[in-house]
Parts: C-alpha cells; structure tokens; sequence
C-alpha cells in the first residue's frame, strides 16, 4: 500500500458497494478490532507487533486481527461494510474519500513521511528526474503511477511532456532487477519495501524523489465516523499499543529487534536485512514528526493538495477538519515511558535465549 494510490473510480466503486451493504455490515464482537494494515504482516510497521509481544492488548482484554493485504477491494470499501473497523490509507485514498463525502475520518498518522519514490541504478547514467525524457519507467503495480505523475508535476513536467512510458513490471525482486540492470527500463517507481527488495536481489539503488514528494503523510489509521462511538474503547486499545510499540524501537531497538525476529522469524533469515528494515522503519519510515505519536497534520493535509486538484484527483480544495479526528491521541499516548521500560524488561527476562546481543 505505501501510499499507492487507488484510482478515484475505483475508490468510488468499493465504496458504493461497502455503502450498498452497511445495513448489513459486521459488527465486531466487544474487545475485538480488524485492522487492515500496508503489508500487515512484517516488522517494516512493527508497532502492533510489539503492543502485542509487551501484552498491550491482552492487558486491555483486545483481540486483534490483522487482515491480508493482498487485496484489491479498495481499502475504504472495508470501512463502508463493517469488515474492518480500521484500514491504513494513503494520502490519496484519504483525499478521495473525503472528496466523495464519505464518512471515513483519520484518527492516527502512522507514516508522517512518504515512502514512496522513484529509483535509479545507483552506478548508473541517470541523475534526476530531467534525465528520464523519452524513457520507460517501471512500476511495482498501477498504483504506483500517481507516484511518477506527481514527481513530475513538481518539475513542471508531466509523462506525455516528458514523452516517458510507464509498465508494471511487479514487485518480485528478480523481476525488478533484471528489469533495471538489462536497461527494460530507466526507473522504477514503488516503495521502500520494493527498493530493499532491490537491495535483497543485489541491486543498489539512488532515490531522484523531488523531497517535496515525501513531505506528505504517508500512511494513516482511518476510521468510519458512523461507527466511532461504537468502536472508541477498542480502538484506543490498539492504538495505544500501536504508539508503546513504536516508542519501543527508539527506546530499545536492540530489544525490539529480538521480538521481531520471535514473531516473524522469515525476515531475519539474513539478520543484516532484518536490522535494516528495522532501523529504516524506526528512524525513517514511523519517525513521530509531531509531539505525541499519531497526531494529525493539518497544516500538511492542506499544504500537499494542489498537485491533486491540478492532476484532478480531488476536484477542489478540502478543509483538512473535515477528515481529520484528533479524539483518540490522548488515549493513544496514554502511558508512560517507566511501564514501556518495565514491558521491554519483563520480555527480556522471559526470552532471554531469543536476545540479540
């Protein structure tokens, strides 16, 4: 997901569908929230993982199930009809949602940093976006097009004026590879996890991203407003241990590191890979930028809209109120640093054979 936009029509078609069956929809059993998560099941978005390990939800009686990613209903179609009650959405899908006038609002900034960009062979001839005229660029699926649209659109340019192509070339590591170092294609548009897949298969890469493109929220917790008194209690669960785990990765990554590679083993097979997408989701990719873990942005939802309004994903500027909620940061940042410390001790003492050291 990673701030890959759906497309506004498709966008629109889930959501007529979830709208169709909200009479309907699921409710969740008290004391359990389904979370539909950017590539859930990896420590690259560890929070959660360690809210749970340090017994955060257990604590507050919350079950949590993550659902699969791999998905192509849209992401607020899963709010519309009730079979998740929190979904991560990129800045696109947020604009188009509010654009829509749908009831969805965002309660916690899980990204406040886009990961998304475009990338280069790093030895290659390649400098900035100005070199790619007449080239093809690839891409890790069709949703990473708005990512080359908007990069260009902040060099006064566009694909036609460039004359640059684009073709989905997926994101299998090999397939990527062959692509960019057989000269299939100049580029490749995706996001940080596609670039350490790049990495993986032993290619090195340069990122030519205008930084205006990563001053953007990248991916956000939304929730349907209609549910939200319904749902407050459990929600704040999650989301507190959301903010202990991250708050774990700067406190003691060493520790954090150890239950990551207890939860998911498969992405510490080769531990140099496994600390790196560790320390990129710490210091980059989940980085607080604000003083209390989640809290919403205004002033950046309403900064970053013109190139969606000129490119026609939103048809006109939208009052970042209308979609943001700031109800449940308290209650997300509702801990102290001593309980996290006495957590991460406590986990240390009872897998002490599972420590890095």
């Amino acid at each position: 997901m990673e701030l890959r936009s759906k497309l506004l029509k498709s966008a629109l078609f889930g959501a007529a569908a979830g709208a169709f069956a909200l009479g309907m929809a699921s409710v969740s059993h008290a004391g359990e929230v389904k979370v539909l998560s950017a590539n859930e099941s990896t420590c690259g978005l560890y929070g959660s993982h360690i809210g749970e390990a340090l017994g955060v939800y257990e604590e507050g009686g919350l079950t949590v199930q993550m659902l699969s990613s791999e998905t192509t209903v849209p992401p607020v179609a899963f709010l519309s009809n009730g079979d998740a009650e929190l979904t991560m959405l990129d800045s696109a899908q947020v604009y188009q949602m509010a654009n829509a006038g749908q009831p969805g609002a965002v309660v916690f900034e899980v990204m406040q940093f886009a990961p998304e960009g475009i990338y280069v062979l790093a030895d290659g001839p390649v400098n900035g976006l100005a070199d790619l005229r007449g080239q093809t660029i690839g891409l890790a699926s069709d949703r990473d097009q708005i990512t080359t649209i908007i990069a260009m659109d902040f060099i006064g340019e566009s694909l036609d004026s460039m004359g640059i192509s684009t073709v989905v070339v997926g994101d299998s590591g090999p397939v990527m590879a062959n692509a960019l170092t057989q000269g299939q294609v100049a580029a490749f548009a995706g996001g940080s996890s596609d670039r350490r897949t790049l990495a993986a298969a032993g290619v090195a890469t340069r990122d030519i991203t205008p930084t205006a493109v990563s001053q953007n929220v990248g991916n956000s917790y939304g929730l349907w407003k209609p549910r939200m008194e319904q749902l407050r209690g459990d929600v704040s669960v999650f989301l507190k241990g959301l903010a202990m785990g991250n708050h774990a990765g700067i406190m003691d990554p060493k520790a954090v590191a150890s239950i990551c590679r207890v939860v998911l083993p498969e992405e510490w097979e080769v531990e140099e890979a496994g600390f790196n997408m560790l320390n990129y989701a710490v210091n980059t990719l989940n980085m607080r930028r604000t003083k209390n873990w989640g809290e919403p942005q205004p002033d950046v939802w309403a900064a970053v809209q013109a190139p969606y309004i000129k490119l026609g994903e939103i048809s006109e500027f939208i009052e970042p109120n209308r979609f943001l909620d700031y109800s449940f940061i308290e209650a997300a940042n509702a801990w102290t640093t001593a309980d996290l410390k006495a957590r991460l001790a406590a986990w240390k003492a009872a897998h002490e054979d599972a420590l890095f050291q």
